[in-house]
């Protein structure tokens, strides 16, 4: 049976995810709006769609161009997406013969896939990916505070408790307004640190509070110390699923730990929420993946894929792989 990929309209498609179990946030047709709005890129909604025309799935597929070159993934690199891919009724073989198909046709330099399990590691090999196993954590809530509050380990335990003794408040905000430029400020001054660029824009946080708030799934948690916001943290969510988008903190005050605290009070609210699992999105660098695994969390493996479709493609992969701070900064001056 041939499939193809085709554009559908957002009701066509908010009907057929309604209408399963399968995707996450991610697959949203707001998530689409928001990474739009948040990084400059095209989303491409495409119905996977069989011989007979009867929809059979779904394929967010985000489109970038980079000098000369075409990029597509599902997700791509760089528009705080952690996986999507297709979700559906449908064979990954399958899948992947109609996106090369569409590739083709639409001139498509380069292809990129996340996909949430591993199972199809050689399907994607076959296929001329090259694929990577990375790592995220999941933390099962448990129904009571005091079974949640048991999971974390005791160094978390005792950071939480003294952010909570050195008058750590945190606090929730109802507006855009009550966050937006001071959670900026510190994320800019994280990576400045770092002599990186930040990734996140300020229209990519308000385009994820417009999106996602008045549904009532974003959450965004802030640490006050002596009147000063010292922390921050974003948290969306999609039905039973809880997700650790961002996080952002002034390291003059890790003393009184406000990241700490800022977890186990996102934890606390999961669980009145309804939130049965909580992914804390990666573990790939190890003193974050240290802290992450302090609340409880197990480490779950994901698959990253991509392929080159031109010659221009893989020397343009390699060279912005090892210069790729030096490009951001350039292309964002220019």
């Amino acid at each position: 049976m041939g499939l193809k990929l085709q554009a559908i309209e957002r009701q066509v498609w908010q009907e057929f995810l309604n209408g399963t179990s399968q995707g996450s946030l991610f697959h949203r047709w707001e998530w689409q709006d928001i990474i739009e709005a948040g990084f400059g890129v095209r989303v491409n909604r495409l119905g996977i769609v069989d011989q007979n025309g009867v929809l059979r799935g779904l394929l967010p597929l985000v489109e970038k161009k980079m000098s000369l070159l075409r990029l597509a993934g599902s997700p791509l690199s760089g528009v705080a997406t952690p996986h999507s891919g297709p979700l559906g009724s449908v064979s990954l073989v399958e899948v992947l013969a109609a996106l090369e198909a569409y590739a083709s046709k639409k001139h498509l330099d380069y292809l990129e896939l996340s996909l949430p399990e591993v199972q199809e590691k050689d399907v994607l090999a076959q296929n001329g990916y090259t694929v990577q196993e990375l790592s995220t954590l999941d933390l099962h809530i448990p129904a009571d505070v005091e079974a949640l509050w048991n999971g974390l380990e005791v160094r978390c335990r005792t950071a939480v408790r003294k952010a909570e003794k050195s008058g750590v408040e945190v606090v929730e905000p109802q507006t855009l307004e009550e966050w937006l430029d001071p959670y900026y400020e510190l994320s800019c001054g994280v990576y400045r640190r770092q002599e990186k660029e930040p990734p996140f824009s300020k229209a990519y946080f308000r385009a994820l509070w417009q999106n996602l708030y008045p549904s009532g799934d974003l959450l965004v948690l802030l640490a006050r110390y002596e009147g000063k916001i010292i922390a921050g943290q974003i948290f969306p969510r999609d039905r039973e699923v809880g997700y650790y988008l961002d996080g952002v903190s002034d390291r003059e005050y890790n003393k009184v730990a406000p990241n700490n605290i800022l977890q186990w009070e996102y934890l606390k609210r999961a669980q009145t929420l309804g939130i049965q699992l909580y992914d804390m999105v990666g573990a790939n660098i190890p003193s974050i993946a240290k802290f992450k695994k302090s609340f409880g969390s197990t480490e779950r493996s994901y698959l990253y894929a991509y392929r080159n479709r031109s010659l221009a493609a893989r020397v343009g992969r390699t060279v912005y792989v090892k210069h790729s701070q030096t490009i951001k900064k350039f292309l964002k001056r220019s």
